[in-house]
């Protein structure tokens, strides 16, 4: 299928960066634009924490991270011959995620999946599956998951 708009999350891992080299590799073979995106979420840090680090210095932290990791998805699309649109935005990342998908009307949303920590299971709620579920009920697009 022909895509217009492919939208694709990233982070630090690996399988973040397979998912930008198949969004890249998509957006070639289809002529699609193709958009980055990073999501700030530093909603962890109001889950009792106490300690003398603000969530300002966190966030800015993360900031900084989440350019970085932008710059490498660009990289990767710059194999395929693809320039990216890169987007960093602060929030819940299901949130955000559905918010740019509408904003830009993606039809195509890319994410890398890898297998969920046990400190990840504890501090995050619910299933990747129920969050992909509501991602294409609250957008329409379709998901692609890269494991």
């Amino acid at each position: 299928m022909g895509y217009q708009k492919i939208l694709c999350g990233v982070t630090g891992s690996l399988h973040s960066q397979k998912a930008a080299l198949e969004a890249a590799v998509m957006a070639g073979q289809s002529h699609a634009e193709l958009i980055y995106v990073y999501v700030v979420d530093v909603s962890f840090l109001k889950r009792g924490s106490s300690g003398s680090i603000t969530s300002g210095a966190v966030a800015e932290s993360l900031d900084r991270l989440g350019e970085q990791f932008l710059s490498v998805a660009e990289e990767i699309a710059k194999t395929q011959g693809v320039v990216p649109k890169k987007i960093l935005r602060k929030g819940l990342v299901l949130d955000v995620l559905i918010k740019v998908v509408q904003e830009e009307k993606a039809d195509l949303l890319v994410l890398g999946h890898e297998p969920r920590t046990f400190f990840e299971k504890a501090i995050f709620d619910g299933s990747v599956e129920d969050h992909l579920e509501e991602l294409k009920k609250q957008t329409g697009a379709e998901i692609l998951v890269i494991r």
